[in-house]
């Protein structure tokens, strides 16, 4: 029952992810409020993901191995200290992009496998 229920915190954290990165749009680089909102909610979905989501387990090596490496640099973000407190839009707007890029990375190698 336990893998059933990890599975099923997977699903909707994955499912949260892809939910994210579909509704990133653009930010006002000159608002340290808007960059610190997107900022928490971004670094809060990346601790959710490091905590939810397991090792991979499938057969093909590949995905495996590109899972494997997103996880780590989602835990490695992830246990990052808490909330960055600067007005500097440009250290906001780089720690911004660097977790949505990581958000956008976890939207791909856990997205649909691909068919051929």
């Amino acid at each position: 029952m336990d893998d059933i229920v990890r599975t099923a915190g997977q699903i909707v954290t994955l499912t949260r992810v892809r939910d994210y990165v579909a509704a990133m749009s653009l930010v006002d680089t000159e608002n340290p409020e808007e960059l610190t909102s997107h900022l928490d909610a971004a670094r809060n979905l990346l601790a959710e993901v490091a905590a939810t989501v397991t090792q991979p387990n499938t057969d093909d090596v590949l995905r495996t191995a590109e899972r494997i490496v997103t996880l780590e640099a989602v835990r490695a973000l992830a246990a990052e200290p808490g909330p960055i407190t600067t007005t500097d839009t440009g250290r906001l707007l780089g720690h911004l992009m660097t977790v949505e890029v990581q958000l956008i990375e976890v939207n791909g190698v856990f997205g649909e496998a691909a068919t051929t």
